[in-house]
């Protein structure tokens, strides 16, 4: 079956990674100049910081948020995959990133809280979830994925 919605949201934002990429293939090629130079006298430093920032620009690349509504559940996919069930949604709310974090009305004791936030995206959606568990995403599609959550949720 196909995906009611899916959407998908780069965690690191466009320009701040172009700035981060930068300065570390500056400081790489600065490491590589130094041992040319013979001012480095051992290579296994610049070489452990050369792949450890490739490491870090490669991650930041392909670092993402998936969202995906299809068979039969909400799928939030970052570094783990996690999958909450369609029976188990009993509300739902949308706003700004900064009311979620309230819950108010929910109760907060016991409550196991699962935030999905990407830095620049301010507004979410909170749904309720069987088993004391609050889900909470950041999305640029508030309204959509909001009417989509609240027609698959539990009636009582």
């Amino acid at each position: 079956m196909a995906a009611e919605y899916e959407e998908v949201q780069d965690y690191f934002q466009r320009i701040p990674l172009l700035i981060l990429d930068g300065c570390l293939i500056a400081t790489d090629v600065f490491i590589v100049i130094c041992y040319l130079m013979d001012w480095v006298k051992e290579l296994w430093e610049p070489a452990v910081w050369i792949a450890l920032s490739i490491a870090a620009m490669v991650f930041a690349q392909f670092y993402k948020l998936r969202i995906t509504l299809g068979d039969g559940a909400i799928t939030v996919r970052t570094i783990r995959t996690r999958v909450y069930a369609y029976e188990r949604i009993i509300d739902a709310k949308k706003g700004d990133i900064d009311i979620m974090r309230d819950y108010s009305g929910w109760g907060r004791g016991k409550v196991k809280f699962r935030t999905y936030a990407v830095p620049g995206i301010e507004d979410a959606v909170s749904v309720k979830l069987a088993g004391r568990e609050v889900l909470t995403v950041t999305t640029v599609n508030v309204d959509e994925l909001y009417d989509l959550i609240i027609s698959h949720r539990r009636e009582d």
